[in-house]
């Protein structure tokens, strides 16, 4: 690496707007929104989480861990 532009860093022209939204103040409006999507993401994901998971989970309960003599949970 060039000892000139060590500590520089390379922006690419699209990537200047990308930083400006990302550090300017967003309105209460915005930030609602922002989390909104978040959620509907972090909702899409779990979904398809559960839905690979779930013949899994089938087999797994047709199976059940042998529980005699363990003391029931309060």
């Amino acid at each position: 690496m060039d000892e000139t532009i060590k500590g520089a860093r390379i922006v690419i022209p699209y990537d200047t707007y990308r930083l400006y939204r990302i550090e300017r103040a967003k309105s209460a409006a915005e930030a609602r929104y922002a989390d909104e999507q978040a959620a509907r993401l972090a909702s899409a994901v779990s979904a398809m989480f559960r839905g690979l998971t779930r013949p899994t989970r089938a087999v797994r309960r047709s199976f059940p861990v042998a529980t005699r003599g363990l003391p029931r949970p309060a």
